[in-house]
């Protein structure tokens, strides 16, 4: 109230220099802000290394591939994604289903859409497969009152070989799903 009650006293040039400290306290122009996590809409799937303790070689790993297909299901295959010759391991221990290199998309000048595809992982030298399906993404704008506004995970599900897994939130995508053998 002590402000409100000074303002006719300040006059325009005091006012004026009232505005510009209030709009010094709400710029956010000498915020340094930390990237945004790219992935919040996306599905990100690492592999156990430890082959120490049952995890994958790195052979086991350099042999894979992913196949889109149209969901729901595995009926319909879309397009595969294979290991890039001279690549130093299968996507560097851990994939991004939304930023895999695909061939192609559904329709011409459509947006990628995880929820639409259902993919398989294949590990031939380690005869293993993996089926993600049931793909549930929501993001919203994140915190409109901070000056580092990204925004965030509001809901990140999807199935993984008939198990339910539930990897909400954003914390550095570090809720990635490890596949196992």
């Amino acid at each position: 109230m002590k402000l409100l009650s000074a303002i006719p006293r300040l006059g325009l040039p005091g006012l004026l220099g009232l505005g510009g400290m209030l709009a010094a306290c709400n710029s956010c122009d000498d915020v340094e802000c930390a990237p945004c996590n790219a992935f919040i809409g996306d599905i990100v799937l690492g592999f156990d290394r430890d082959s120490l303790q049952g995890g994958f070689r790195k052979a086991e790993i350099n042999g894979g591939y992913a196949v889109r297909y149209a969901a729901p299901g595995f009926t319909t295959p879309i397009d595969t994604v294979r290991q890039a010759p001279n690549k130093a391991d299968f996507y560097r221990g851990r994939i991004s289903l939304g930023t895999l290199p695909w061939p192609r998309v559904l329709t011409t000048g459509t947006p990628y859409k995880l929820a639409a595809h259902s993919f398989r992982l294949v590990l031939p030298a380690a005869n293993r497969t993996y089926d993600i399906s049931n793909i549930e993404l929501n993001t919203g704008p994140g915190d409109t009152e901070s000056c580092c506004n990204c925004g965030e995970n509001l809901r990140r599900r999807f199935v993984l070989n008939g198990a339910a897994i539930v990897a909400d939130g954003n914390e550095n995508n570090e809720r990635a799903a490890v596949l196992r053998r």
